[in-house]
């Protein structure tokens, strides 16, 4: 059994070299890297960063849309000792800026346009960039940064010696930016050992083996894709990780890549859905596919039609898996608590609620170094996230008479679009900054796809002629593109609570007015 301190995703990848070197790992496109190819690479970016000073708990931030070298990146990073700060590929504007210098990077490494797009939010210049893919305006950072590319910072890793300590499992892998509640987004702190546990447990759920081939759309810089690659390492699968989703060509790219298994969150299924059927919907070898918001209302229909069985999970960033379904999970269901976790439903005073009762779920680990560390710099909010040593999720379930845990939606101010999590703050904090825009409250509503759309209300100085368009152009350089608000409503005023503070409850149980803008009408 692997020790604690040296259970790291590059032991398991080591591991993984040790059983099959020539096995294929992940596939992007057209380019295929065997575990072997992939713990050289790895290797040598740890080797690289070190030799540049980026270890023990240095910052690299990796901002980049789904390609191999993002991949090892990341792992490299780990490799070294260094803390990865995944970057939402869409964030830009005060967005982006808030979380550099909250993070303060030393490395930074992305595709040319991303290294752009960071550049412009920098508090601070880092020592090092390194570009993944194209050309980048090295104009736009100081004169004494070093700039490589991925190939030239390869070439350093190999002429140099290795990291001379090697990472142990409870040390800080990884810092991931999640939506905040009633602030900016908070800095999730992840463990080494968070990435091989979810590994192996990911692949044991979904039964996986070396003749598996997992696709996976969702983008590196979030949980899910990174998860699924750990998973292909733990069980000798090939990962394939497609560029973005699409509708219309998702199932001939399950064909082209000979897909068994495929990501999703619940919006995809209902867009593949509400695709025109085919007398090829059941033309592939998928047989299940692992995910997270299935819609209840279409999943028998959609298993039926396509003959792929959906595995719904429950989980976030700061646990990994939390529940996962089994082949016997009724429709609408969570399925079980994964070993590794306790969960518990509490009240607002973190009693537990009696079955049949609406509580938050709570959670804390069984085993060490598998759950979140605390949020970067936010010891208040560490503390008061973990209270009564329980991890409180800010999700609203119910635990039926048949034993079935249900997700009822969430309690506190975020709002889920397109599997990404809206802080309704940011979005907010984005309106005010507008002289015109004296007060504002964004809000989730219905989407026809699942989930929610944003919906901003503002109310404006008196006397001013700004329409909802003219907001939404303003927020929209602060913002990233999932966070832009579809609907603007210009209201009178909004509802407030005894202290004077927006009464979000009430905006939310008033919903849109009749005089609603709609950005895409």
């Amino acid at each position: 059994m692997t020790r604690v301190e040296d259970d790291t995703a590059l032991a398991a990848l080591e591991r993984a070299a040790e059983r099959d070197a020539a096995a294929p790992l992940l596939r992007v496109e057209q380019t295929t890297v065997s575990v072997g190819e992939a713990l050289a690479k790895v290797q040598a970016i740890a080797a690289a960063l070190t030799a540049f000073g980026g270890t023990s708990g240095e910052r690299v931030a990796i901002m980049s849309g789904n390609c191999e070298e993002a991949a090892w990146s990341w792992l490299g990073a780990g490799a070294a000792g260094a803390i990865d700060l995944p970057l939402n590929a869409a964030a830009r504007g005060t967005f982006l800026a808030a979380q550099l210098a909250d993070c303060t990077p030393r490395v930074l490494i992305g595709q040319a346009e991303h290294l752009d797009t960071m550049a412009e939010s920098l508090v601070e210049d880092p020592a090092l960039v390194v570009c993944l893919q194209g050309e980048h305006d090295r104009g736009r950072f100081a004169a004494s940064v070093q700039h490589l590319t991925f190939d030239e910072f390869l070439a350093v890793g190999r002429a140099s010696p290795a990291p001379a300590r090697r990472p142990r499992g409870h040390e800080t892998a990884t810092v991931l930016y999640t939506s905040g509640t009633t602030g900016a987004s908070k800095g999730v702190m992840i463990p080494q050992r968070y990435w091989p546990v979810w590994g192996r447990r990911g692949s044991t759920l979904l039964e996986m083996t070396p003749a598996d081939v997992l696709y996976c759309v969702q983008p590196l810089f979030h949980i899910d894709a990174r998860a699924h690659l750990q998973n292909a390492v733990a069980s000798g699968a090939l990962a394939a990780l497609g560029l973005r989703f699409s509708a219309s060509r998702f199932w001939d790219e399950i064909r082209e890549h000979d897909a068994s298994l495929f990501s999703y969150i619940g919006t995809m299924l209902w867009l593949l859905y509400k695709q025109p059927e085919s007398d090829r919907d059941r033309d592939h070898r998928v047989r299940a596919a692992p995910g997270s918001s299935t819609p209840s209302e279409i999943q028998v229909a959609f298993e039926r039609r396509f003959g792929v069985s959906l595995r719904e999970g429950y989980g976030m960033t700061e646990c990994g898996y939390l529940l996962h379904a089994t082949e016997r999970t009724p429709p609408g269901a969570l399925g079980d608590v994964v070993p590794e976790m306790q969960l518990a439903l509490l009240d607002d005073h973190d009693v537990p609620v009696t079955r049949g009762s609406v509580g938050e779920a709570c959670f804390r680990p069984v085993e060490p170094f598998v759950s979140v560390q605390g949020y970067w710099n936010r010891p208040a909010d560490t503390l008061a996230a973990s209270r009564n040593q329980w991890f409180h999720s800010g999700d609203l379930l119910v635990e039926g008479e048949d034993r079935e845990y249900r997700y009822l939606g969430r309690k506190k101010d975020s709002i889920r679009r397109r599997g990404e999590n809206v802080s309704a703050w940011e979005v907010e904090q984005a309106a005010t900054s507008h002289p015109d825009v004296l007060e504002a409250a964004a809000i989730g509503v219905p989407s026809d796809v699942g989930e929610e759309e944003v919906a901003l209300l503002v109310v404006l100085r008196q006397g001013s002629s700004l329409l909802p368009r003219d907001v939404l152009e303003h927020v929209a350089p602060d913002l990233p593109m999932f966070a832009a608000p579809r609907y603007v409503e210009v209201v009178d005023a909004l509802p407030k609570t005894a202290s004077e503070r927006i009464d979000k409850a009430a905006v939310r149980q008033r919903g849109l007015g009749a005089g609603s803008w709609d950005a895409q009408a």
